[in-house]
């Protein structure tokens, strides 16, 4: 009986630990803010690719990202391939090596997501900087640049209460901006309840507005 009762003890106990992690493993992200391109004929894109624009010393976080984004958008039914699997993690973008790497495996989009800060605060309004996109914004190749030279320079703070990312999704034909998004992500605890947070709205967003195939 004794025995009986421990393990039952034991057990209440593991539950509850379970209960507390659960619990406070939260991280919920919404998207703030977004611009669309009104002239872009949506329910075409079948197959995405995933970049993740961050410091060139950082691959691991790079392809930590675009994996769970990879695993976001195939559980969401759409195809998807990350820049990694195609490319040196620290060789610039330009209209030649986009060719060389990607030009073969039939791509519809390139989304497109950096970081813009971790705040304690929730500083940033629905809309800011995204009713009407920065000019530069609208072709890949000089959001690309804009954005290395960006994650390169700044400094991340350390507290991470909300996670501020910014995604912007190209078309491939012409390289043009379709859609643009600023989003916050609250209380997360490591940099992988960000990526599944996010990668899950994104995704529920796009699929929702009709953009997939």
């Amino acid at each position: 009986m004794y025995i009986l009762i421990n393990r039952f003890g034991l057990i209440i106990f593991f539950l509850s630990v379970l209960i507390i992690t659960v619990s406070c493993s939260g991280a919920k992200t919404e998207i703030i803010g977004e611009w669309q391109e009104e002239s872009y004929q949506k329910g075409n894109i079948e197959k995405v690719l995933i970049l993740g624009i961050f410091k060139k010393d950082k691959p691991l976080l790079r392809r930590n990202f675009e994996d769970g984004m990879k695993g976001a958008f195939t559980d969401g039914g759409v195809n998807a391939t990350v820049s990694m699997d195609h490319m040196p993690h620290d060789e610039a973008i330009d209209s030649t090596s986009f060719e060389k790497h990607f030009k073969e495996l039939d791509i519809d989009v390139v989304v497109v997501s950096r970081l813009v800060g971790i705040t304690e605060e929730k500083d940033y309004k629905a809309g800011y900087l995204y009713t009407i996109p920065y000019n530069s914004y609208y072709g890949f190749y000089g959001y690309y640049y804009s954005g290395i030279a960006y994650a390169n320079s700044a400094g991340y703070l350390s507290k991470n209460v909300v996670v501020v990312l910014e995604t912007n999704i190209y078309e491939t034909a012409q390289k043009k901006l379709i859609w643009s998004g600023i989003s916050e992500t609250v209380d997360p605890d490591k940099a992988s309840d960000v990526i599944k947070s996010f990668g899950n709205e994104l995704v529920s967003k796009l699929k929702g507005e009709g953009y997939f195939k």
